[in-house]
């Protein structure tokens, strides 16, 4: 693919170079959506496609039924004189040993967790599910004993079976393999739809474990520009796909990590139309779906009538990571799915399932979403504020839609990978935005969990962190 810049970049690019010159100055409003389409002969989706990735990167901001504003403090140039802009271009990975690196201090019961991307074991009815697990040894210990069937054990994917019923493309129970949590199920549908070498399309910025199975597996990735409210840019998606340039996407529509936007319907009708039409499967991470503060957010499988989406979750973020309990539905690959997860894993533990299925069919684990989501749309909320109130001038943060992650942009271009280590000085374990992106276009970002009441504790270290980025040069 060449490296020219497509239509929306281009208009991007003569946008800011107006600005950077002082043709719109400071706080000064843009001309309309419309104004600016009839102005150079562009159509109104690029127009809105190239403010978007105006305020990606920081030239201006768009304020709700207002219209977009210059900022007041603008990025710096790049090296070259240029904006940086998504060459949108295959990329070797190779963040392994610096993903690790910033995981380990997790471990540490020095550190105040503001890193691994949790909600508070406070926030999750542990009790009830030990209980659960006790009965079923009792009831249940020879089934506990032996291997369970490959697909998962029927009550199990029942269960699952009947979460779709108001989907307008439901999912049976025969659709549906449990899985070793949410990464073993996106690592198969990775070796199901793609081999060594093949590029898989990202969003940028993308959870970067998503990166890691990419890089343990040899695949190499193409990055698409992704927007904090809309989520990945379909136009550039669109013409990837039409190129034939990948062989598969990987992306979130739900509480997206670390951005935490959730899809539109139509956008994700959109999505699934374009993964039928140049049939590219789409693997869609839902783990943080159910912790969308509205409770209404269906994923895009719920719409795949192709079967070209290989929908993938677990329990892991909205109850309880131990039980390493994930499953996928795999539309047309089920069969390809089914046979690596037998030369594999070869099957799930009978355990968690039995426990699970007999959470979720009480009717427990819907009441308990109801509670969990309202506890972190609060705690994300006051944590929102802090960082706010204790961040120096030019920090930029959206409130996300679900999850329990802040995504953080520093000011004046100030390293994250820096902060992570004064940090853990000071006993605050941060995730550098370096590690979402194979290149290192969002390394002045960074990533705070905040799935744990503010403590007086908490509050302290937020703050610390705070003069931490105050002093940064």
């Amino acid at each position: 693919m060449s490296q020219e810049l497509f239509l929306y970049e281009t208009l991007s690019e003569r946008l800011a170079e107006h600005i950077r010159r002082g043709g719109f100055i400071p706080g000064e409003r843009l001309p309309s959506v419309r104004a600016l389409s009839k102005a150079f002969g562009v159509s109104i989706n690029t127009t809105v496609q190239s403010l978007r990735k105006l305020e990606m990167d920081g030239y201006i901001e768009v304020r709700d039924r207002s219209g977009a504003y210059v900022r007041h403090a603008l990025p710096r140039p790049a090296v070259n004189g240029n904006v940086s802009h998504f060459p949108v271009l295959p990329v070797e990975i190779s963040l392994s040993e610096e993903i690790l690196r910033f995981m380990e201090p997790h471990i540490s019961e020095q550190a105040l967790h503001l890193g691994i991307a949790l909600p508070d074991p406070g926030l999750m009815p542990v009790e009830r599910i030990m209980r659960l697990w006790r009965d079923a040894s009792r009831r249940h210990a020879r089934m506990m004993w032996d291997y369970s069937h490959p697909n998962g054990l029927p009550a199990m994917r029942r269960q699952l079976s009947m979460r779709s019923i108001g989907y307008d493309a439901g999912i049976g129970e025969d659709d549906i393999l449990v899985t070793n949590g949410c990464m073993e199920a996106m690592e198969l549908a990775l070796r199901a739809v793609t081999k060594p070498g093949d590029v898989v399309a990202v969003e940028s910025p993308t959870y970067y474990g998503t990166l890691l199975a990419l890089d343990v597996l040899q695949r190499r990735a193409v990055e698409i520009p992704t927007h904090y409210r809309d989520g990945i840019c379909l136009y550039t998606l669109e013409q990837v796909f039409r190129q034939g340039q990948v062989k598969a996407c990987i992306l979130s529509c739900n509480a997206q990590n670390p951005l935490g936007y959730v899809m539109t319907d139509e956008r994700k009708q959109r999505l699934v139309e374009m993964a039928s039409r140049y049939q590219v499967p789409v693997i869609e991470n839902d783990i943080w779906g159910d912790t969308v503060y509205a409770g209404n957010a269906q994923p895009a499988k719920a719409l795949d009538h192709t079967g070209m989406v290989i929908y993938c979750n677990s329990f892991s973020k909205s109850l309880m990571p131990g039980l390493r309990l994930g499953w996928v539905a795999a539309g047309r690959f089920h069969d390809r799915l089914r046979e690596l997860k037998q030369i594999s894993s070869i099957t799930t533990a009978a355990a968690p399932q039995l426990v699970m299925s007999r959470f979720i069919e009480s009717g427990a684990y819907a009441q308990h979403l109801v509670q969990l989501r309202a506890a972190l749309e609060q705690q994300v909320t006051e944590a929102l504020e802090l960082v706010r109130a204790s961040f120096p001038s030019g920090t930029w943060v959206h409130p996300p839609e679900g999850g329990c992650v802040l995504w953080v942009k520093l000011p004046e271009h100030r390293d994250s990978r820096k902060l992570f280590q004064q940090a853990l000085n000071d006993g605050i374990h941060i995730f550098p935005g370096s590690v979402f992106s194979v290149g290192p276009r969002h390394s002045d970002f960074m990533r705070l969990n905040v799935g744990s009441g503010l403590t007086p504790e908490v509050r302290e270290k937020i703050r610390r962190l705070g003069a931490l980025v105050a002093q940064m040069q």
